[in-house]
């Protein structure tokens, strides 16, 4: 299943790279640019007897369009620029991490308006391959499986500029994790530094005010209504142990209503509804008397949800946290894998969830269509802490 997921963020990837570039052809107000960065960090620990490292080095290429219409759409991000990143890093110690190859879409834009023009946030997420995992080593927990999710959050600042030539100087976080689909999963985490270079396909000018000349966007919100059913895998256990466990599905229904403003920031609110294998499993083979009269619906979850998604183009990129307002389960499931007796600990993990994917629309959603279907992969966590990868089928309606 977790290859399987990570194949659809590759297509994804890979699919929107080929839509943007025919874009690119028939729009005179893109550029293209390519972007070789080095980055140099330090692995962050986040478990006891963490391997000692050495400096993480990284490598990056990245590719991509860069939105310079004088358009609502592209005034919005401030010009965003979307792409894929091909990275290589050395994790700081060959024998126990190896080696990590991936490839990860990604947005950037200048969220402080043209007060900071100098100053961009760069998102990404995608997928990975581990030279190294846990099974070739039993001090690496931090990563289970050979495949396993990619996120990128940086901050850069230009430094100079040279006719096609723009130089930058970056910094934030990369973190790496199968979404608790093999253990053990404590994820690996690095803080990084890097250089870059990015040719442009065409001559950077001087920086002037550009002046909005578009009517390609609504300057005010319409309502929408959301329908997802996802299929999730995870593997019954904690975050390290135990080790080769069964694998067991996550069926997923959410409902849910909002706002979208200005035809590219969807705000949402609803309630989603989660079953849990495992839990399922658990109920009857322990025959447990405080779960076993009705045990589908103690190994069921119910939580209140809020969400944000991104829109370009085909693409959303989603993030969503929510209230647990019904889990009974998750009390039995912590007593024997939550590596924690802290009980605020519990808590946490208990009552708030989070999610974080991205969504492929078959309709461009610049066009406002008023009913659209998307596909998407996410990764879903209990307080931060892994819980389960997912696959998931939508469809949203506009009320135009």
């Amino acid at each position: 299943m977790m290859k399987q997921i990570i194949f659809l963020v590759f297509f994804l990837s890979i699919y929107s790279c080929c839509v943007n570039a025919q874009v690119q052809l028939k729009e005179s107000k893109y550029l293209f640019f390519v972007e070789p960065e080095l980055m140099l960090g330090q692995t962050v620990s986040n478990y006891n007897d963490f391997p000692n490292t050495d400096v993480v080095q990284s490598l990056f290429l990245s590719v991509g369009i860069k939105d310079t219409r004088n358009l609502h759409s592209s005034q919005y991000y401030n010009h965003p620029t979307t792409g894929l990143s091909f990275f290589y890093s050395n994790l700081g110690n060959d024998s126990i991490f190896g080696r990590a190859y991936g490839i990860m879409p990604f947005i950037q834009f200048r969220p402080w308006g043209s007060r900071q023009k100098l100053w961009s946030l760069k998102f990404g997420i995608g997928g990975s391959y581990f030279t190294k995992s846990h099974k070739d080593s039993e001090r690496n927990l931090a990563i289970g499986s050979n495949l396993a999710w990619s996120f990128q959050a940086f901050l850069y600042r230009e430094l100079f500029v040279l006719n096609r030539l723009n130089f930058r100087l970056g910094a934030g976080y990369l973190h790496s994790s199968n979404g608790h689909t093999k253990l053990p999963n404590m994820g690996l985490n690095s803080a990084q530094v890097s250089l870059s270079c990015q040719w442009n396909s065409s001559p950077l000018i001087s920086r002037k005010k550009n002046v909005y000349l578009g009517t390609d966007a609504e300057t005010h919100q319409r309502y929408f209504i959301n329908v997802r059913t996802g299929l999730g895998i995870h593997e019954y256990g904690g975050k390290s142990k135990p080790v080769g466990g069964a694998k067991g599905n996550v069926y997923s229904v959410a409902v849910s209503g909002g706002i979208l403003f200005k035809q590219h920031l969807k705000l949402r609110a609803g309630f989603t509804y989660r079953f849990y294998e495992h839990y399922y499993d658990q109920i009857e083979e322990s025959a447990n008397p405080d779960f076993i009269d009705s045990p589908s619906w103690n190994a069921s979850n119910i939580y209140f949800h809020l969400g944000s998604e991104f829109l370009i183009g085909h693409f959303g990129l989603d993030i969503e946290g929510g209230l647990n307002l019904y889990k009974p389960y998750y009390k039995e499931y912590y007593k024997k894998h939550g590596g924690s007796s802290s009980e605020v600990k519990y808590k946490l993990k208990k009552y708030f969830s989070s999610r974080m994917g991205l969504n492929f629309y078959f309709i461009n959603t610049n066009k406002m269509p008023k009913n659209n279907f998307f596909i998407g992969a996410n990764i879903n966590a209990n307080f931060g802490q892994a819980d389960f990868s997912e696959v998931n089928f939508g469809y949203t309606y506009i009320f135009l």
